[in-house]
């Protein structure tokens, strides 16, 4: 059984993450904010770089913070935040992106 207190430091974590990342601005959208992006009627492409600055950045802050590997915990805590984040943002993980979930 897990234990509530890292749950609720985790959703904690993820909800502050996802304010800071909401706010990152998209040099390719020029300049326009990553939470203001709707991800359900932009093209497959920006969507797909939503992601991968989604992960880059979730990865990065994960690693800096986390010196000790626990092997594939380490991954399924990483896929949990990256859901966490898209479902706080945009309210929902995008159809193929289901992997996150």
């Amino acid at each position: 059984m897990r234990n509530n207190k890292y749950n609720h430091e985790e959703r904690k974590h993820v909800w502050k993450q996802s304010r800071a990342l909401s706010g990152e601005k998209l040099s390719f959208l020029d300049g326009r904010r990553l939470g203001d992006v709707d991800i359900r009627i932009e093209s497959n492409a920006t969507v797909r770089k939503v992601r991968r600055i989604m992960e880059k950045r979730i990865c990065q802050e994960y690693w800096r913070t986390h010196s000790g590997g626990r092997g594939n915990g380490d991954r399924q805590l990483m896929r949990q935040r990256m859901t966490g984040s898209m479902k706080k943002i945009y309210g929902m993980v995008p159809e193929g992106f289901q992997y996150c979930a």
